[in-house]
């Protein structure tokens, strides 16, 4: 965020000074008024001067406003600009590890109404804090300027109006903290529910789920409560501290032995109720800032994420080949150890499939190959290469991976399979679905392959093929499939494991799998056991 602000320096700037001129006008319009009062009424030139002043004045305020606006809104939105940008950018880079921190309705939160919240503060609140601190400090300067005294009773009405806004706001921070805390868990659960509605629906969680979600509403509405009970005093002790000041001011110059002219009375008292609309507007706003500050201290624990993935780091391996070894590899998630010890050779051009009962690391072993969460101890390499030492980005362009549960983006089906790869071709796409039978589903759209995809309309099996699709054409010298014929029916799954082994002939293709079929149908069979190596079997 410094780092954003110190870009924008020079227009922050320009904005200060803009806002500076535009309240000095709009100060300027009772200090002349004082000078009209205590103007000998028979000197008309003075008096003509004074109305040109104030016309003047009124002209240049009405425009200064309108430049106000136009350079606040346009900086304001040039730093959140910056703000969305870097953010976006920076959890994009970040490495699996990282992403693990934070559940997916967490960070979308981030990234939207924690957004919004900020945009509100830059694009609003603040715009109308500084204008109206500036415009009292402005009109404090010109209340001494014109009487002393009168100004230091002025004055002390705002210190009060200052110290109440304090407490009070104080204590507004802490319920608008746990308001928004609420929110949060409100919007986690509403996603876990969602995401998992078949599993409600199976299972008859309805109800259950109903009383959880209102149970957190209704611990909100307890702090909403404190929150407009606290809020509902701020306005009224504001009024009753600047009526006693009037009042003050009046009982003065009733009392005082020195004359006070008529307007230096008229300017103390017309800007301390001028200033009333103001010190309001900084309660309400200071409430703002208050909800707004919590989400830019959100969005900096975002920023100050240091788990960014540089794929561009090591060594350039743009043909990575050869015998897949992994020597004692050990690795944990967070606490949590799976693998220990890990130890095997894969032959470059054998199928190898990777067995064993859920949970016991089968797609973790995929999972750093692909360099995707880095290993506590140990080594992998690949044709003698410590995969460790080169770039990230060669070690997944030379693998090609299909993951149990299919990652389908709302896009059209071609772009789905090519992902950004224009080289791939219609007739290549179309070549391997006629290979998998997938050529029929193919027919069924109405633009083809500028289908868009439509999840709903499309089986699990479906989906998968899909990714099958995208993993073959996409090719590579090492591929791992997690679970490739997973909800699929028997005749397409002996398609697809007649094109798994003539994949073999070219590259090594690492299986992860629990039907018999698949394991047969392999060169080598690594049984996996409470994260270690319980057996191979070799073919």
């Amino acid at each position: 965020m410094k780092y954003i602000l110190k870009k924008n320096a020079n227009m922050l700037i320009l904005v200060a000074l803009v806002l500076i001129i535009c309240n000095i006008l709009k100060a300027l319009h009772p200090l002349i008024m004082k000078s009209i009062l205590d103007v000998d009424i028979t000197s008309k030139e003075t008096l003509m001067r004074l109305f040109f002043a104030y016309f003047v004045v009124h002209i240049l305020l009405v425009y200064s406003k309108n430049a106000r606006n136009s350079v606040i809104n346009r900086t304001m939105s040039k730093i959140l600009r910056d703000l969305r940008k870097k953010l976006f950018c920076h959890v994009l880079k970040w490495d699996m590890t990282t992403y693990q921190k934070y559940n997916s309705s967490e960070i979308y939160t981030r990234l939207t109404a924690d957004i919004e919240n900020v945009s509100s503060l830059f694009l609003g609140t603040m715009q109308i804090l500084l204008d109206d601190v500036l415009y009292i400090i402005t009109v404090v300067f010109f209340m001494f300027f014109a009487d002393i005294k009168l100004a230091l009773i002025g004055s002390i009405a705002i210190l009060l109006n200052a110290v109440v806004s304090y407490v009070f706001t104080q204590k507004v921070a802490i319920c608008s903290k746990k308001i928004l805390d609420k929110r949060d868990k409100e919007n986690r659960q509403f996603s876990e529910m969602y995401n998992k509605s078949k599993l409600t629906y199976l299972f008859g969680l309805q109800k259950k789920n109903e009383e959880k979600i209102c149970k957190t509403m209704d611990e909100e509405l307890v702090y909403r409560k404190k929150w407009i009970f606290v809020e509902s005093f701020i306005y009224p002790l504001a009024v009753t501290i600047q009526a006693v000041a009037i009042y003050f001011i009046l009982m003065y110059v009733f009392h005082v032995d020195n004359v006070v002219s008529l307007g230096s009375i008229y300017l103390v008292i017309n800007y301390i109720q001028k200033c009333r609309a103001p010190l309001n507007e900084i309660f309400t706003q200071l409430e703002e800032i208050q909800s707004a500050s919590m989400s830019l201290k959100r969005i900096n624990k975002l920023l100050n994420e240091n788990g960014k993935e540089d794929i561009q780091k090591g060594e350039v391996v743009e043909d990575l080949k050869g015998d897949i070894e992994f020597e004692n590899v050990c690795m944990q998630y967070g606490e949590n150890k799976v693998l220990h010890n890990i130890s095997f050779v894969i032959k470059e051009g054998n199928k190898v499939t990777i067995a064993g009962k859920t949970g016991v690391g089968k797609t973790t072993l995929a999972n750093i190959l692909m360099r995707l969460y880095p290993i506590k101890s140990g080594k992998i390499t690949i044709g003698g290469k410590n995969i460790q030492d080169v770039r990230i980005q060669d070690v997944r362009k030379n693998i090609s991976y299909i993951s149990q549960t299919p990652y389908i983006l709302n896009d059209t089906l071609k772009n789905n399979i090519i992902l950004g790869d224009e080289t791939i071709t219609d007739n290549q796409i179309k070549k391997v679905a006629n290979e998998i039978g997938f050529e029929k589903v193919l027919n069924n759209f109405s633009n083809g392959l500028e289908e868009k995809i439509d999840r709903s309309k499309l089986s699990y099996g479906q989906l998968q093929m899909i990714a099958f699709l995208r993993a073959i054409l996409h090719k590579a010298n090492i591929y791992v499939f997690d679970e490739p014929t997973s909800n699929i029916d028997l005749k397409t799954e002996d398609r697809i494991q007649k094109l798994i082994d003539k994949i073999t002939t070219d590259s090594t293709v690492i299986i992860i799998a629990h039907r018999k079929s698949t394991i047969e149908n392999s060169d080598k069979i690594i049984y996996l056991k409470d994260g270690m190596v319980d057996m191979i079997v070799n073919k």
